[in-house]
């Protein structure tokens, strides 16, 4: 009897069928990217090279082909590329034309590739620093061929040249005026340093356009590389770097001919790694004390330019205090 009144009470699967379709109850997907009128995409047509050939905004040249290339395809962003390098050449000459290929199409389109095929973050800016690389040193050997130049001795002159003209600048501002000897030792170090301000410039210049296109996030880019909203709050340097910062940092101490020169520059590119770490920290410790935008941008330029060796400190020892974990405790 049991059996039988079971086999009543369990639905026919025919019988269910025949009934009609089972509704399927579906949510809404909640949309993270921000909507971008489609005005924009012909604006992306001139608007890096705008930004390349102010000066002040030279950092923002790769985001709106980048952006482009993740809201309308590779098509567009490829067209974008092709007439803001018109605008470019046609504005500042071919030497323009070159830095502008190296440092915001080169990027733009390296960094849009890597991350199409789901390359992590930290691997798309290693490509991207890579590329940059590549493509700059083939650049001035085309130029330099092309002009019948030295590109080393000319690279000398335009430093120089640039240290000259800071020097004037400070001195008609009312700066203190340098000795020939001070300022051909500052000349010096420019030059000797040289590779660690462009390293450190590339870095910036791609964390800079990864941060933007992961907050507008066309095409939920950010969802694609399995990361929220959150992700800058949570990110660290890989553990292995804390070795090579050491020794580096050892023979910048310990002065060793042509190898401390070498180690400046890597401590130098390494510890711009862990300031970026350290402005992780600030904004996960900047969320938590729940601060306004407005607040959180003074207190990320107070870090940069008043406290940078605070900010370096931040990053650099986080592998051994965890300072997220603790003030997550208090």
């Amino acid at each position: 009897m049991k059996s039988s009144e079971n086999s009543s009470n369990t639905p026919d699967p025919v019988r269910t069928l025949n009934e009609g379709p089972i509704p399927v109850v579906s949510t809404p997907v909640k949309r993270t990217d921000i909507p971008l009128p489609g005005w924009m995409k012909a604006v992306a047509l001139v608007l890096s090279a705008l930004f390349f050939i102010s000066g002040m905004f030279v950092i923002l040249s790769p985001a709106p082909l980048l952006i482009l290339y993740f809201w309308s395809g590779r098509r567009w962003a490829w067209m974008a590329a092709f007439t803001n390098s018109i605008i470019v050449a046609v504005a500042l000459g071919s030497l323009g034309f070159a830095i502008y290929l190296v440092l915001a199409v080169t990027v733009a389109l390296g960094l849009g590739e890597f991350i199409r095929r789901k390359t992590s973050l930290e691997k798309s800016a290693v490509f991207g620093l890579v590329l940059i690389l590549g493509v700059g040193a083939a650049v001035v050997a085309a130029y330099s061929n092309l002009h019948h130049l030295n590109p080393w001795l000319e690279l000398k002159n335009d430093v120089s040249s640039a240290v000259d003209y800071v020097a004037q600048s400070s001195v008609q501002n009312g700066g203190t005026a340098l000795t020939p000897e001070d300022l051909q030792d500052w000349k010096q170090g420019v030059t000797t340093e040289l590779p660690s301000i462009l390293g450190v410039f590339s870095l910036i210049l791609i964390w800079a356009n990864l941060m933007i296109l992961m907050r507008v996030n066309p095409g939920q880019t950010r969802e694609r590389l399995g990361l929220d909203a959150t992700f800058t709050q949570k990110w660290k340097a890989p553990e292995f770097l804390v070795w090579p910062t050491i020794l580096m940092g050892f023979f910048v101490l310990v002065d060793v001919p042509r190898v401390s020169v070498v180690a400046v520059n890597l401590f130098k590119f390494l510890m711009a790694i862990y300031a970026l770490q350290g402005l992780s920290i600030l904004s996960f410790l900047f969320d938590r004390w729940k601060l306004q935008k407005f607040f959180k941008t003074v207190g990320f330029v107070i870090a940069v330019f008043l406290m940078l060796p605070l900010l370096l400190s931040l990053g650099f020892f986080d592998l051994w205090f965890d300072f997220r974990g603790k003030f997550r405790q208090s």
